[in-house]
């Protein structure tokens, strides 16, 4: 039945569910978006990067982004407290806006889901039950009681569920599918502050290097600022038993973070997340396929979780015929799919293994000196090329291109023999 809508059930109305469900009922798609209705006050994953805008684009969102985000120009990341270098996304001019937004995720959480239903997607507030693995047809089924939830599949299965669960994972834990895991076990603790002396230029997000982890500063409408550290936890329970403590005890041991907040006042409670660095062993299989951090997640580092949850949405539903079903390809796509999502989170955490063991900094630091000791022309044009494509690859225009992974490799190998990169590991 070639002109039969294809049937998809989306588990998740996150970001990479609503999303992938909007891109397929433009299409023509029967989509259902099975969902429990949960959400976190905050949710980490604030600040976006200049890939993202070209989904706003096919999306037709991006002026409702704009009306409640905040323009980012780029990042600054702070060594200590005599050194910092500026990331900005003029260098990718060209080949992607030379922008992006900041956003409190509640309004950009709600703004892709109301463009899903307003796609032609359905949205269903339910508890999910899965049943599964079976051997025959497709790997994993909605159990009879969520399927008789959906009243215009009058019975009928789905053609595919696609698990957009985020970090619950469902079909994975389902089908106890193997997963490779990161090395750190970090905690994170964010609130959004106001008072504080923003950053410049405006929308500049500040990335810190602390004597243990790391922080974020990510300006927000309003004049809110989201204030977060990542370290190891054992570490953070030196600032406190509580994470409103460890938040605060970090603050005001940090000069930096304390200068700009001394009149603070934090409007939001604490929130908490886990470490989270793991890839999945697939991405598909008969009857299903996962999306976002229900397949992998890097770090919260350089913000490519929200890029990637996007960006997969977009390769997936272009993998899904919208009509007819399932036909002789689709397992053949979604492979390929798996295989891209998976080699693209790879390229994301090799990048950012260069910040947390201290290559890029190594790298910045020996470029600065090499100008400082033969100032010129050819001095500055090295520079400012090893700059950009370092802007580039964060921005993700360049983030898996051959020749800048290629080049920042080999930076990395002259600062390691040298010895430069272990000062300014992130411990």
């Amino acid at each position: 039945m070639p002109e039969r809508p294809t049937r998809i059930a989306i588990i998740g109305a996150g970001p990479a569910g609503a999303t992938t469900a909007a891109l397929l009922a433009k299409r023509g798609a029967s989509v259902v978006i099975l969902d429990d209705g949960k959400r976190p006050d905050l949710v980490v994953g604030e600040s976006l990067i200049p890939l993202m805008v070209a989904a706003f684009r096919e999306l037709g969102i991006e002026e409702q982004v704009k009306s409640f985000g905040m323009h980012k120009p780029g990042v600054t990341f702070t060594i200590d407290d005599e050194t910092e270098f500026n990331l900005s996304f003029q260098a990718v001019e060209g080949v992607l806006p030379t922008y992006s937004y900041n956003v409190p995720r509640r309004e950009f959480d709600q703004l892709l889901l109301d463009t899903a239903l307003q796609s032609g997607a359905t949205m269903i507030t339910t508890r999910v039950n899965l049943d599964g693995p079976h051997a025959h047809g497709a790997e994993v089924r909605l159990a009879p009681e969520t399927l008789a939830q959906i009243p215009n599949w009058h019975g009928a299965a789905p053609d595919l569920i696609i698990d957009a669960s985020g970090r619950r994972r469902l079909t994975a834990k389902l089908l106890q599918l193997k997963a490779e895991s990161g090395p750190r076990t970090d905690v994170a603790h964010f609130a959004h502050y106001t008072g504080c002396r923003l950053p410049a230029p405006a929308g500049q997000v500040i990335i810190s290097r602390l004597k243990h982890g790391w922080s974020w500063r990510i300006p927000l409408t309003d004049g809110r600022l989201s204030i977060g550290i990542v370290m190891n936890k054992d570490a953070a329970k030196e600032f406190g038993a509580t994470p409103e403590e460890q938040l605060e005890g970090v603050i005001e041991s940090e000069t930096r973070i304390r200068s700009i907040g001394q009149n603070r006042q934090r409007l939001t409670p604490v929130a908490t997340y886990a470490n989270y660095q793991l890839i999945s062993e697939r991405a598909s299989g008969p009857g299903w396929a996962a999306v976002g951090d229900a397949f992998g997640f890097v770090d919260p580092m350089l913000s490519p979780g929200l890029c990637m949850a996007l960006e997969s949405a977009r390769v997936l539903a272009a993998s899904i015929p919208p009509h007819g079903g399932l036909d002789a390809r689709t397992p053949a796509r979604l492979r390929r799919y798996g295989r891209w999502f998976e080699r693209s989170l790879r390229h994301w955490q090799s990048l950012v293994d260069y910040f947390y063991d201290g290559r890029i900094f190594a790298i910045y630091t020996a470029g600065k000196a090499m100008s400082a000791k033969r100032p010129g022309r050819p001095a500055e044009v090295i520079d400012g090329h090893i700059t950009r494509q370092l802007a580039g690859m964060a921005a993700g225009a360049y983030t898996s291109r051959f020749y800048s992974r290629l080049l920042l490799a080999t930076l990395a190998v002259v600062s390691l023999r040298e010895g430069k990169a272990t000062g300014f590991a992130i411990r």
